[in-house]
């Protein structure tokens, strides 16, 4: 128990069981205690039971601060919506291309099946020419050309008869030129096309030397083998 009189300076000495510090006596050279914090008492680790230092001002806790103000958890590099808008541009990048291959393929294609078309048209056109145009001085020639650029019935049909034919025009001196006048698809299935296709041909033999316009529609089928277009069977319609 302490107790202090009303006078200065004078104050009873500590009890050696109290290990509350005095305040330095003025004058004495002691250091002065520095101001802590409020709670900071509190906060601070107590002396060890026992020990001859109670004396001794407790020390300052050290402030922890937050997560965040640690420089070991800054990461550099990871900003927040960095990695995610980097898929999404990858994400979108590959779709983009796929589109793109997706496109290149579907049009590539229509551009094939347009040429396919395009192909067995013109040979149907081409065909109708040849047959309609026959001169009883190049017989042999026309008629091969005729020949070459068909098959199945048509082309076994008309090898059966060549020689016939070749006889047939020269004796009566056919001469023909057609030209085509008009002429469709109308139907193309994979190796398989139906055209139908319109001529005028001007023809020439000893029945009509000064010649005389014929007109004829001509349905023809085709068939591509090796990847040509060939004649496979024609039918003269009204």
């Amino acid at each position: 128990m302490r107790t202090f009189s009303l006078g200065r300076g004078a104050t009873t000495p500590p009890d050696e069981n109290d290990t509350t510090p005095d305040a330095p006596a003025p004058g004495t050279g002691s250091t002065t205690r520095a101001a802590e914090p409020a709670g900071a008492a509190d906060e601070a680790p107590g002396p060890a039971s026992g020990a001859g230092e109670a004396g001794l001002p407790a020390a300052a806790p050290v402030d922890a601060g937050t997560e965040g103000d640690h420089p070991a958890d800054v990461r550099p590099g990871e900003d927040g919506p960095r990695p995610a808008v980097r898929r999404a541009v990858l994400v979108g990048f590959a779709l983009a291309l796929v589109a793109a291959v997706v496109c290149g393929v579907w049009w590539n294609g229509g551009r094939a099946a347009e040429a396919d078309r395009a192909a067995a048209l013109e040979k149907a056109q081409a065909a109708a020419v040849e047959l309609t145009s026959i001169n009883y001085e190049t017989a042999e020639q026309d008629v091969r050309r005729v020949l070459d650029g068909a098959t199945g019935d048509f082309g076994g049909l008309f090898a059966q008869n060549l020689d016939s034919y070749i006889s047939l025009v020269k004796e009566s001196k056919v001469a023909t030129q057609g030209e085509v006048t008009g002429a469709g698809l109308e139907n193309i299935d994979g190796d398989t096309a139906r055209a139908i296709v319109a001529v005028k041909a001007t023809v020439h033999n000893q029945s009509v030397p000064a010649g005389e316009s014929r007109f004829y529609r001509m349905v023809t089928e085709l068939q591509k083998k090796n990847g040509e277009w060939l004649v496979a069977r024609v039918e003269f319609v009204p």
